[in-house]
Protein backbone atom coordinates (compact mmCIF):
# COMPACT_ATOMS: atom_id res chain seq x y z
CA UNK A 1 0.00 0.00 0.00
CA UNK A 2 1.57 3.28 -1.09
CA UNK A 3 1.91 5.91 1.63
CA UNK A 4 1.55 9.57 0.66
CA UNK A 5 1.50 12.87 2.47
CA UNK A 6 -0.47 15.36 0.42
CA UNK A 7 -1.65 18.88 0.87
CA UNK A 8 -5.23 18.76 2.05
CA UNK A 9 -6.22 21.21 -0.65
CA UNK A 10 -5.43 18.63 -3.31
CA UNK A 11 -8.00 16.62 -5.27
CA UNK A 12 -9.94 17.23 -8.44
CA UNK A 13 -12.66 19.88 -8.59
CA UNK A 14 -15.18 17.12 -9.34
CA UNK A 15 -14.24 15.27 -6.14
CA UNK A 16 -14.45 18.45 -4.08
CA UNK A 17 -17.79 19.47 -5.58
CA UNK A 18 -19.21 16.01 -4.91
CA UNK A 19 -18.20 16.16 -1.25
CA UNK A 20 -19.45 19.70 -0.88
CA UNK A 21 -22.86 18.79 -2.36
CA UNK A 22 -23.15 15.80 -0.05
CA UNK A 23 -22.53 17.91 3.03
CA UNK A 24 -24.82 20.71 1.93
CA UNK A 25 -27.59 18.22 1.16
CA UNK A 26 -27.22 16.18 4.33
CA UNK A 27 -25.64 18.46 6.91
CA UNK A 28 -27.27 20.59 9.54
CA UNK A 29 -26.59 24.29 10.11
CA UNK A 30 -23.82 23.21 12.48
CA UNK A 31 -22.09 21.21 9.79
CA UNK A 32 -22.43 24.06 7.32
CA UNK A 33 -20.52 26.19 9.81
CA UNK A 34 -17.72 23.65 9.75
CA UNK A 35 -17.06 24.33 6.08
CA UNK A 36 -17.89 28.03 6.13
CA UNK A 37 -15.16 30.53 5.43
CA UNK A 38 -15.39 32.33 8.78
CA UNK A 39 -11.94 33.81 9.23
CA UNK A 40 -12.38 37.21 10.86
CA UNK A 41 -9.30 36.60 13.04
CA UNK A 42 -7.51 34.37 10.57
CA UNK A 43 -6.41 30.76 10.59
CA UNK A 44 -4.26 29.12 13.24
CA UNK A 45 -0.67 28.64 12.15
CA UNK A 46 1.62 25.61 12.59
CA UNK A 47 2.33 26.69 16.19
CA UNK A 48 -1.35 26.95 17.05
CA UNK A 49 -1.31 30.75 17.14
CA UNK A 50 -2.35 33.61 14.89
CA UNK A 51 -0.38 36.34 13.15
CA UNK A 52 -1.51 39.95 13.53
CA UNK A 53 0.19 42.67 11.47
CA UNK A 54 3.06 40.33 10.68
CA UNK A 55 3.68 39.34 14.30
CA UNK A 56 2.56 36.23 16.17
CA UNK A 57 -0.08 37.12 18.75
CA UNK A 58 -0.27 35.40 22.14
CA UNK A 59 -3.52 33.55 22.65
CA UNK A 60 -4.61 33.51 26.31
CA UNK A 61 -5.08 30.22 28.11
CA UNK A 62 -8.87 30.48 28.18
CA UNK A 63 -9.00 30.95 24.39
CA UNK A 64 -6.63 28.05 23.72
CA UNK A 65 -8.81 25.79 25.83
CA UNK A 66 -11.95 27.08 24.10
CA UNK A 67 -10.43 26.41 20.68
CA UNK A 68 -9.39 22.90 21.69
CA UNK A 69 -12.89 22.17 23.01
CA UNK A 70 -14.58 23.50 19.85
CA UNK A 71 -12.34 21.43 17.57
CA UNK A 72 -13.13 18.37 19.68
CA UNK A 73 -16.86 19.12 19.41
CA UNK A 74 -16.61 19.43 15.63
CA UNK A 75 -14.73 16.15 15.21
CA UNK A 76 -17.15 14.43 17.61
CA UNK A 77 -20.02 15.66 15.46
CA UNK A 78 -18.50 14.13 12.35
CA UNK A 79 -18.09 10.84 14.22
CA UNK A 80 -21.60 10.71 15.69
CA UNK A 81 -24.13 12.69 13.68
CA UNK A 82 -24.62 10.37 10.69
CA UNK A 83 -25.35 6.68 10.12
CA UNK A 84 -21.87 6.41 8.61
CA UNK A 85 -19.03 7.71 10.76
CA UNK A 86 -17.11 10.47 8.95
CA UNK A 87 -13.36 10.51 9.56
CA UNK A 88 -11.68 13.84 8.80
CA UNK A 89 -8.14 12.37 8.43
CA UNK A 90 -6.37 15.73 8.59
CA UNK A 91 -7.08 17.30 11.99
CA UNK A 92 -4.58 20.11 12.58
CA UNK A 93 -4.53 23.78 13.68
CA UNK A 94 -4.05 25.04 10.12
CA UNK A 95 -7.61 23.93 9.35
CA UNK A 96 -9.08 26.09 12.10
CA UNK A 97 -10.46 29.58 11.40
CA UNK A 98 -11.46 32.03 14.11
CA UNK A 99 -14.60 34.09 13.49
CA UNK A 100 -15.38 37.56 14.84
CA UNK A 101 -16.39 36.05 18.20
CA UNK A 102 -13.17 33.99 18.42
CA UNK A 103 -15.19 30.83 17.79
CA UNK A 104 -13.18 28.06 16.13
CA UNK A 105 -14.50 26.89 12.75
CA UNK A 106 -13.08 23.55 11.65
CA UNK A 107 -12.61 23.31 7.87
CA UNK A 108 -11.31 21.36 4.87
CA UNK A 109 -13.01 17.99 4.43
CA UNK A 110 -11.11 17.06 1.27
CA UNK A 111 -9.44 14.06 2.96
CA UNK A 112 -12.58 12.91 4.77
CA UNK A 113 -13.80 9.35 4.39
CA UNK A 114 -16.95 7.55 5.60
CA UNK A 115 -16.83 4.20 7.34
CA UNK A 116 -19.29 1.58 6.04
CA UNK A 117 -22.51 1.68 8.06
CA UNK A 118 -22.17 -0.48 11.14
CA UNK A 119 -18.41 -0.91 10.63
CA UNK A 120 -15.61 0.47 12.78
CA UNK A 121 -12.87 0.65 10.15
CA UNK A 122 -12.11 0.77 6.44
CA UNK A 123 -8.94 0.15 4.47
CA UNK A 124 -7.92 3.27 2.59
CA UNK A 125 -6.50 3.16 -0.91
CA UNK A 126 -3.94 5.79 0.05
CA UNK A 127 -2.70 7.07 3.38
CA UNK A 128 -3.45 10.78 3.36
CA UNK A 129 -2.71 13.40 5.97
CA UNK A 130 -0.09 15.83 7.21
CA UNK A 131 3.36 14.73 8.33
CA UNK A 132 3.59 14.88 12.10
CA UNK A 133 -0.15 14.45 12.59
CA UNK A 134 -0.80 11.07 10.94
CA UNK A 135 -1.66 8.19 13.28
CA UNK A 136 1.20 5.63 13.11
CA UNK A 137 -1.35 2.77 13.17
CA UNK A 138 -3.13 4.23 10.16
CA UNK A 139 0.18 4.79 8.40
CA UNK A 140 1.32 1.21 9.04
CA UNK A 141 -1.90 -0.67 8.32
CA UNK A 142 -3.81 1.72 6.01
CA UNK A 143 -6.92 1.10 8.13
CA UNK A 144 -8.95 4.18 9.06
CA UNK A 145 -10.92 4.22 12.31
CA UNK A 146 -12.40 6.96 14.48
CA UNK A 147 -9.18 6.76 16.51
CA UNK A 148 -7.27 7.97 13.46
CA UNK A 149 -8.78 11.40 14.17
CA UNK A 150 -8.29 11.01 17.93
CA UNK A 151 -4.53 10.67 17.46
CA UNK A 152 -4.32 13.69 15.15
CA UNK A 153 -6.41 15.72 17.56
CA UNK A 154 -4.01 14.81 20.38
CA UNK A 155 -1.11 16.21 18.36
CA UNK A 156 -3.21 19.29 17.55
CA UNK A 157 -3.89 19.87 21.24
CA UNK A 158 -0.19 19.54 22.09
CA UNK A 159 0.64 22.15 19.46
CA UNK A 160 -1.97 24.58 20.80
CA UNK A 161 -0.74 24.38 24.40
CA UNK A 162 3.01 24.14 23.82
CA UNK A 163 3.22 26.75 21.07
CA UNK A 164 5.49 24.38 19.13
CA UNK A 165 4.92 22.83 15.69
CA UNK A 166 4.15 19.12 15.29
CA UNK A 167 7.73 18.51 14.17
CA UNK A 168 10.42 20.50 15.96
CA UNK A 169 14.15 21.02 15.49
CA UNK A 170 16.10 20.02 18.61
CA UNK A 171 19.49 21.29 19.78
CA UNK A 172 21.61 19.07 17.53
CA UNK A 173 19.61 20.07 14.47
CA UNK A 174 17.69 16.81 14.19
CA UNK A 175 13.92 16.67 13.81
CA UNK A 176 11.72 15.33 16.60
CA UNK A 177 7.98 14.82 16.77
CA UNK A 178 6.22 16.88 19.40
CA UNK A 179 4.72 13.72 20.90
CA UNK A 180 8.05 12.14 21.78
CA UNK A 181 9.34 15.54 22.98
CA UNK A 182 6.41 16.10 25.35
CA UNK A 183 6.21 12.47 26.47
CA UNK A 184 9.90 12.51 27.37
CA UNK A 185 9.49 15.59 29.56
CA UNK A 186 6.33 14.16 31.15
CA UNK A 187 7.97 10.83 32.00
CA UNK A 188 10.84 12.73 33.65
CA UNK A 189 8.51 14.86 35.77
CA UNK A 190 9.17 18.02 33.78
CA UNK A 191 5.67 18.70 32.52
CA UNK A 192 6.00 22.39 33.45
CA UNK A 193 8.61 22.74 30.71
CA UNK A 194 6.04 21.64 28.15
CA UNK A 195 3.79 24.68 28.58
CA UNK A 196 4.25 27.58 26.17
CA UNK A 197 6.65 29.91 28.04
CA UNK A 198 4.60 32.90 26.87
CA UNK A 199 1.77 31.57 29.05
CA UNK A 200 3.87 30.88 32.14
CA UNK A 201 4.17 34.57 33.07
CA UNK A 202 0.44 35.13 33.42
CA UNK A 203 -1.14 31.95 34.77
CA UNK A 204 -1.75 30.92 38.35
CA UNK A 205 -0.69 27.62 39.87
CA UNK A 206 -4.28 26.40 39.57
CA UNK A 207 -4.39 27.33 35.89
CA UNK A 208 -1.10 25.53 35.35
CA UNK A 209 -2.74 22.37 36.62
CA UNK A 210 -5.50 22.81 34.03
CA UNK A 211 -2.94 23.12 31.23
CA UNK A 212 -1.18 20.02 32.49
CA UNK A 213 -4.53 18.20 32.47
CA UNK A 214 -4.94 19.14 28.80
CA UNK A 215 -1.44 17.90 27.98
CA UNK A 216 -2.07 14.59 29.76
CA UNK A 217 -5.35 14.23 27.85
CA UNK A 218 -3.50 14.86 24.58
CA UNK A 219 -1.00 12.13 25.47
CA UNK A 220 -3.90 9.72 26.09
CA UNK A 221 -5.22 10.53 22.63
CA UNK A 222 -1.85 9.50 21.19
CA UNK A 223 -1.48 6.11 22.89
CA UNK A 224 -0.02 3.42 20.63
CA UNK A 225 -3.10 1.16 20.71
CA UNK A 226 -6.57 2.22 19.61
CA UNK A 227 -8.16 0.61 22.64
CA UNK A 228 -6.09 2.79 24.97
CA UNK A 229 -7.31 6.03 23.36
CA UNK A 230 -10.56 7.79 24.37
CA UNK A 231 -13.33 8.42 21.86
CA UNK A 232 -13.69 11.99 20.61
CA UNK A 233 -16.91 12.53 22.56
CA UNK A 234 -15.05 11.58 25.76
CA UNK A 235 -12.28 14.02 24.85
CA UNK A 236 -14.82 16.80 24.23
CA UNK A 237 -16.51 16.17 27.58
CA UNK A 238 -13.18 16.17 29.42
CA UNK A 239 -12.14 19.46 27.82
CA UNK A 240 -15.49 20.95 28.81
CA UNK A 241 -14.88 19.81 32.38
CA UNK A 242 -11.39 21.34 32.37
CA UNK A 243 -12.76 24.58 30.88
CA UNK A 244 -15.41 24.79 33.61
CA UNK A 245 -12.78 24.14 36.26
CA UNK A 246 -10.60 26.87 34.75
CA UNK A 247 -13.49 29.35 34.83
CA UNK A 248 -14.15 28.54 38.47
CA UNK A 249 -10.49 29.02 39.40
CA UNK A 250 -10.13 32.39 37.65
Amino acid sequence: MKKQYMKSGSGTRKEKDKKKRWFLDNGSNFLRELIADCNEHGVLNQRGGIVVNGEESLLPLSLRLKIGKEIANAVSYLHMAFPKIIIHRDVKPMHVFLDKNWTAKFSDLSFSISLPEGKSRIEAERVLGTFGYVDPLYHTTSFVTEYTDVYSFGICLLVIFTGKPAVITISNGDLQGILSYVRGLYENGKLDEVIDPLLMKDITSGQRLQVEACVVLALRCCEKRDEDRPKMIQVAKELKRIETSLSNSS
